[in-house]
Formats: C-alpha cells, sequence, structure tokens
C-alpha cells in the first residue's frame, strides 16, 4: 500500500452553531461555506452548506463528522464525507487571531474520508479510500488528501 496525492481543498465557514454541552462533549455545528479543490484528476469548486458536526472533549480532542459536496469544472457532483481528530491548541488560536496561518502539522488535524458520485466519468472515487491533513487559515480550512493505492 502506498499514498498519491489526491487533492487539495480550501474552503470558509459560513456560519458556527453552539449546541453545548452534551453527553459526549461539547458540541458544535460548523456549516460549510463556497471553497475550491484541485488534483490531477479533478478540479472544481466546494458547493455552500455542508457541515461538520464536531464533539469536543475537556481536553480539547475534537472528533470530526463533515460532509460536503463537490462539483467538478465538468458538471459532475460528488458527495465527500470524512471524520477525523483536531486538537485544538491556544497558540494556534493567538496565531490566527492575529492574522496568520496555521501550518500543517502545526496541531493534531488528521482525516479518513470517502466519497460518493453517480457520474460514470468518477465513479473510480466511489472505490476510494483517502486520508488527509488539514490546517486552518483565515479564510476558514485547507486538506490534503492522499488515495491509499
Amino acid at each position: 500500500m502506498r499514498l498519491e496525492p489526491l487533492l487539495t481543498f480550501r474552503n470558509g465557514l459560513a456560519d458556527t452553531q453552539v449546541i453545548g454541552e452534551g453527553p459526549f462533549g461539547a458540541r458544535r455545528t460548523y456549516v460549510i461555506g463556497p471553497g475550491t479543490f484541485e488534483g490531477e484528476r479533478l478540479r472544481g469548486e466546494i458547493l455552500p452548506g455542508g457541515g461538520d458536526w464536531m464533539t469536543v472533549g475537556r481536553d480539547g480532542l475534537a472528533n470530526l463528522d463533515v460532509r460536503k459536496t463537490l462539483r467538478t469544472h465538468d458538471g459532475a457532483l460528488i458527495h465527500l464525507s470524512y471524520q477525523g481528530l483536531y486538537r485544538f491548541d491556544d497558540a494556534i488560536a493567538a496565531k490566527l487571531e492575529a492574522g496568520a496561518e496555521a501550518e500543517f502539522g502545526e496541531t493534531l488535524f488528521q482525516v479518513q474520508a470517502r466519497f460518493e458520485t453517480g457520474d460514470p466519468r468518477y465513479d473510480w472515487l466511489n472505490s476510494t479510500l483517502a486520508i488527509g491533513e488539514g490546517r486552518e487559515t483565515s479564510r476558514g480550512v485547507e486538506y490534503r488528501l492522499y488515495s491509499l493505492v
């Protein structure tokens, strides 16, 4: 097994809904804003309206549960879902507040991703498993996804 670069994507956040402390941690929902993605085999835009249904433990470790829709440059719609871990970090929060951006690897921000599409041009994505790393930016988030081959 090896990793191959699949795509990089960036999107903003349209809204944050703070649900509050529940039995599994502090629940918040980030509503996905528009964005873009590009890779060797696909490129296009991220449609607004998906979400990240996140829970955050008392230790600052967050469980990510994200779903969003991609539209390729040639009109195919692709459902992207991923789960992962993110560790909130005061130093990164201070960096972002100062207008800087986090770097990849500065904190735990890793995901495992799956794709679904009915478009035969991108059927290969239905059997693609991907892993990735993320970072926070002044405009939202950026991820690099790698397919497992």
